[in-house]
């Protein structure tokens, strides 16, 4: 159906004039230049509704601008968008321009009649044109009351229609106008619809992500019982679901209160001023048991919460900051749900929900509407949590109850056969022997063996011994000749001190042989006693001088070879120290022995198996330079003093004999590393798997039990 066109009656001639079919005024002619001038503007004004409808702006905006692009178009006075959410409420005004301005700001006679208009052009369902004052003759009726002519038509989404767009047109305009305006009109009602259309779908798109949203922190934070995991939950989950910046868990009853979790941390450094003026702020708005919405206006708030928030502000930088306090659901077989709600609103406090916004200081409603739902299920998850680990013994009784539910339903013979393979092999491992052997490491070495150090300070000049570790040497065949220029200076200084006292002492005794007073000759009698004395002492400190000198020469202290690599290259020309280890002689025809570093938390076992045994024990080994060959040898002695002698902490050394000829001569060389493993009997195939688990739960748990 076409527009519906309503005018009020006119006088005759302009009626006959009207109706006369051949007959064209010149107000006709310019309005029809007018709408052939405008139809291309329109067409652009069409198109600019067509893409603000598509768009994602507000309805507050989309409203604002269909109705200015409507008016300037069709040079109207004003306008308004009626629009109601369901089919069962009333309509209600989006947006106006000018409404206030007309007749039906301040006549309820008027509004009342217009709103009987609407109602009826919601019924009509098309595009309808009234006249000025249309229906004035019946002040109760629908009407125009105006002196505007009403362009309305619906907004029609999915068969329903769900508003109006109203235009106020000027009473002068010819009818092409009006008919062409209105068809402007109904094209952007049109417009509308697709708007309200696409908007509602966005809403339900953002309704079903919202639930999802819901369902997922819902089935999170419930899915557990463990306190610090339920708090961590709600922090993160939380956070998405309000979409807010920072969301934080804090938990206590009002007087101490902490910061538990922040949404995006693993962990929280408490002793941080911020977290700590949180918890402060946090822990004041729990004792007044209501929430605190802040967007920048804090007129209303106490002076205590007013402190604490300024400064954590002062630190946080928050534009919008909420603070739900959370109570502890109390549930009672058989309450209804009224009892429920009353229960948790006068339970105790547990904690507080913190939303922080860091760069929007707006509270929207769906903010809050989010934030009740957060803090409700936040509520029974964390009394839910609270309730079960409140529980006596209860990593006890769910140890119980996890074993217990192993022998229920089909898990009972599953869990029997289980339980009898278990046994089998305890009693495997408890009863069955096998050989108990304590492993250590260790070196060769030769049973007869001289070092040779050096015994004074100097830098090796000469060494007599070749580079390939096989020079031979005998008793006191010189070695190797140091230099020390010091002690060289030092002996020619002592023999000029005593050169120099002869002199003296020299002169002294021509004085005395010649003819003097008493008193002269008793003083030349005591410098010449003096004298003597100091070339005594002077010689004794010269000889020891002389006899550090011979040191310098190094001799072998006895037959031997020479064992050391590459002497010559790592000490020639080199400064030494007293005490230095030089050269180690080795006697060919030694016996070679083993010194293995027994650990302490070993020796136990060691002396226990050689208490039991009368013999030595066997001692197994292999040579890292000969790896794949085991040899075997008997333990001789252990050393009763513990100490650091490598990485392996105190140890004691054990030093093990062997058949030298079962040994390549060429693999007897003095610090060889040697693995050996000794024989310490045999134990059950259990205790020789985990002892050293048993020791270190015997030493480190049940000690201090």
């Amino acid at each position: 159906s076409g527009p519906k066109f309503i005018a009020r009656p006119q006088d005759n001639a302009t009626a006959t004039k009207k109706s006369a079919p051949n007959i064209t005024t010149a107000a006709d002619e310019v309005e029809a230049e007018l709408v052939a001038k405008n139809r291309i503007e329109i067409r652009a004004l069409l198109q600019e509704i067509s893409e603000l409808a598509h768009s994602d702006c507000t309805e507050e905006k989309f409203y604002e601008g269909i109705l200015t692009r409507l008016i300037t178009a069709v040079a109207a006075v004003g306008g308004a968008v009626w629009v109601r959410e369901s089919m069962d409420e009333p309509i209600g005004l989006k947006y106006q321009i000018n409404l206030k301005q007309s007749i039906l700001a301040s006549d309820k006679t008027a509004q009342s009649r217009h709103s009987l208009l609407l109602t009826g052009a919601m019924n009509e369902a098309e595009p309808t044109l009234y006249g000025p004052h249309t229906g004035d003759h019946d002040p109760s009726a629908a009407g125009n009351p105006t002196d505007h002519i009403l362009m309305v038509s619906p907004i029609r989404v999915n068969q329903e229609v769900l508003g109006l767009v109203e235009v106020f047109q000027r009473a002068n305009v010819g009818p092409g106008t009006q008919a062409g305006n209105l068809r402007f009109v109904a094209q952007v009602a049109e417009l509308a619809a697709k708007f309200i259309a696409y908007s509602r779908l966005r809403s339900f798109a953002h309704q079903q992500s919202m639930w999802q949203q819901l369902e997922h922190f819902i089935r999170a934070v419930h899915q557990g019982l463990d306190t610090k995991q339920t708090v961590y939950t709600i922090a993160n989950e939380g956070r998405r679901l309000v979409d807010s910046d920072r969301l934080s868990v804090a938990m206590g009853t009002g007087r101490n209160c902490k910061i538990e979790a922040v949404s995006g941390l693993d962990s929280i450094e408490r002793r941080a001023d911020q977290v700590k003026k949180l918890g402060e702020l946090a822990a004041t708005v729990i004792r007044t048991g209501r929430p605190l919405w802040y967007d920048g206006d804090d007129t209303d708030l106490p002076p205590q919460i007013e402190k604490r928030l300024h400064e954590y502000v002062d630190k946080s930088h928050s534009k919008m900051l909420a603070i739900i306090p959370l109570k502890q659901v109390q549930r009672r077989s058989g309450e209804d749900t009224k009892n429920e709600h009353r229960e948790r609103a006068t339970g105790k406090p547990v904690g507080a929900v913190i939303i922080e916004q860091l760069k929007d200081s707006r509270i929207s409603p769906a903010l809050r509407q989010r934030a009740e739902v957060l803090a409700a299920h936040s509520e029974t998850a964390l009394s839910n949590a609270l309730d079960h680990n409140s529980i006596f013994l209860m990593p006890l009784w769910r140890l119980l109850g996890g074993i217990t539910s192993q022998f229920r339903g089909g898990k009972l013979f599953r869990t029997t056969l289980l339980l009898g393979c278990l046994t089998g092999l305890a009693f495997f491992l408890a009863v069955f022997p096998y050989p108990f052997g304590l492993g250590a490491k260790g070196s060769l070495i030769p049973e007869t063996q001289t070092e040779v150090f050096a015994q004074v300070d100097g830098v090796l000049q000469e060494v007599y011994v070749t580079d390939n570790s096989e020079t031979f040497v005998r008793t006191g065949q010189p070695l190797a000749r140091m230099t020390n220029n010091d002690l060289m200076v030092e002996i020619e200084n002592l023999q000029g001190q005593i050169e120099e006292a002869k002199q003296k002492l020299h002169t002294n005794q021509i004085l005395q042989s010649k003819k003097l007073d008493p008193v002269d000759r008793q003083m030349i009698a005591g410098e010449i006693r003096s004298l003597n004395q100091t070339i005594i002492s002077i010689n004794n400190e010269l000889q020891l001088k002389i006899q550090e000198a011979q040191l310098l020469h190094i001799t072998s202290p006895t037959d031997g070879q020479v064992v050391n690599w590459q002497v010559r290259q790592n000490l020639l020309r080199r400064p030494v120290l007293r005490g230095q280890n030089l050269m180690t002689i080795v006697d060919p025809n030694t016996r070679w022995q083993i010194e293995l570093e027994m650990p302490e938390r070993r020796l136990a076992h060691l002396i226990r198996a050689m208490k039991e045994l009368d013999e030595p024990l066997k001692v197994t080994f292999g040579l890292v330079s000969h790896p794949g060959s085991e040899y075997e040898g008997r333990i001789l002695r252990v050393d009763r003093q513990l100490d650091v002698h490598s990485d392996n902490g105190n140890t004691a050394l054990v030093r093990v004999g062997f058949d030298n000829r079962d040994v390549d001569l060429e693999l007897l060389r003095a610090g060889t590393r040697v693995t050996a493993k000794v024989d310490c009997g045999t134990r059950s195939i259990g205790y020789v798997m985990f002892h050293e688990l048993i020791e270190t739960i015997q030493s480190s748990v049940l000690f201090w039990l």
